[in-house]
């Protein structure tokens, strides 16, 4: 059994054409790249810097190369939630009792989310955080629950919806953490880059 709990990182390598589809349609390719691996090292940033958890990285796409402060995993599986599943599995495969899986889209998250998300594992099943788009920005497990990612739209704004109604079918306990936003379109950028003070730098470059 591992010590401390375990926090994964779902990103997609930083590929041009491959990342931020949706954004790019709006600003380009290029530009949806830059932000896109901006967002992923804020991201890293910031849960290199949370003491209480390990951290580990699963991508999507080609082999990735890129010096990441912490061991990373490939994807497996034919959709998002068997790619989930496979890594909730292999984390408490290795020893993990508690895990939660955030992705690269929401670099703001305030940390305090993530530490309610572990503190709250110890009452509940499954904690949750939902996204204001419909779907979810963290899941928390500590036994793995296969039927939890089963029928579920995913890319839809039912995701969360279809992942309440599977948590309450299973009767499992459950805590929701506050709505936060990821970014996938111009709209969601610009609250992010407003934050930063730096819009008209990145969207005019």
């Amino acid at each position: 059994m591992k010590n401390n709990p375990c926090l994964a990182l779902f990103f997609k390598v930083p590929t041009l054409g491959k990342v931020k589809t949706r954004l790019a349609s709006e600003i380009g390719e290029e530009k949806a790249l830059r932000i896109y691996t901006q967002m992923l090292d804020d991201t890293v940033k910031k849960a290199t810097k949370l003491n209480y958890v390990d951290v580990c990285g699963f991508y999507g796409g080609e082999d990735y190369s890129h010096n990441l402060p912490f061991i990373c995993y490939m994807q497996e599986g034919r959709d998002l939630g068997e790619r989930i599943v496979n890594a909730f599995n292999k984390l408490f495969g290795i020893g993990y009792h508690k895990v939660c899986i955030i992705g690269s889209d929401s670099p703001t998250l305030p940390d305090k989310y993530i530490y309610s998300a572990f503190r709250m594992l110890d009452k509940v099943d499954v904690v949750i955080g939902p996204t204001i788009d419909g779907g979810y920005y963290l899941i928390g497990l500590k036994t793995l629950y296969h039927q939890l990612f089963e029928d579920i739209s995913w890319g839809s704004k039912l995701v969360f919806d279809e992942t309440l109604k599977n948590i309450h079918s299973l009767r499992l306990t459950y805590h929701i953490l506050p709505k936060w936003f990821d970014i996938d379109e111009l709209s969601d950028l610009k609250m992010w880059l407003n934050s930063q003070n730096t819009e008209s730098q990145v969207l005019d470059s």
